[in-house]
């Protein structure tokens, strides 16, 4: 899939596309820090004007376009069984984030711990990639009868990301598959079938 596929807004394409384009390749060049919505606005062939009537602040804009551009989709994983689901989708999470768009979210993640708006737009941006990831799993689980519809699906949700961006990013240990499986078998399973009680 390709970067224009993954992003846009409902007012002239193709101007998003630019803009997110023009916001990742900077990053990549410069940094976070050095970014600035002028920079942006000249790499997309914009105006400022048209930027900031997208995206309130440089937080917002880069949050989303390196959302969309690593993330830009779910995907798509039914094996049969919840473990299975799991494991596969936190597999293919894991694989992206050691590309070099991992990489690159990683570095905005340093920033966010001294940047508030770049914390609360990262915090929702990951927060929705992974709704979106995980609640069809959630539903199939459901109606295989695997756990219950009071299952905790938030918690869930906080416990995959802090448990392999630690893993990857703060103490540098393995994230391969068969600790995949064993976190699946050993954590979330248990709190799925134990809150579903």
């Amino acid at each position: 899939m390709t970067f224009a596929q993954c992003v846009g807004r409902p007012r002239d394409k193709s101007r998003g596309v630019a803009i997110e384009k023009a916001a990742v390749e900077l990053l990549r060049e410069v940094g976070y820090e050095h970014v600035t919505i002028e920079a942006v606005a000249a790499r997309a062939q914009v105006s400022k004007a048209t930027i900031y009537r997208r995206w309130k602040n440089k937080a917002a804009l880069v949050a989303d376009a390196v959302h969309h551009y690593a993330f830009c989709k779910a995907p798509a994983t039914d094996t049969g069984s919840l473990r299975g689901d799991l494991i596969e989708v936190i597999s293919e999470k894991v694989m992206s984030m050691k590309s070099a768009d991992g990489q690159l979210i990683a570095g905005l993640m340093a920033m966010a711990r001294t940047d508030g708006n770049l914390a609360d737009v990262l915090n929702q941006s990951i927060a929705g990639y992974a709704t979106a990831a995980h609640s069809a799993i959630f539903d199939r689980a459901i109606a295989r009868g695997e756990i219950s519809k009071e299952a905790k699906r938030d918690l869930i949700l906080q416990l995959v990301p802090s448990v392999i961006n630690f893993r990857m990013f703060m103490s540098h240990q393995s994230v391969n598959r068969k600790f995949v499986e064993n976190f699946v078998d050993d954590v979330l399973i248990p709190v799925l079938q134990h809150s579903s009680k």
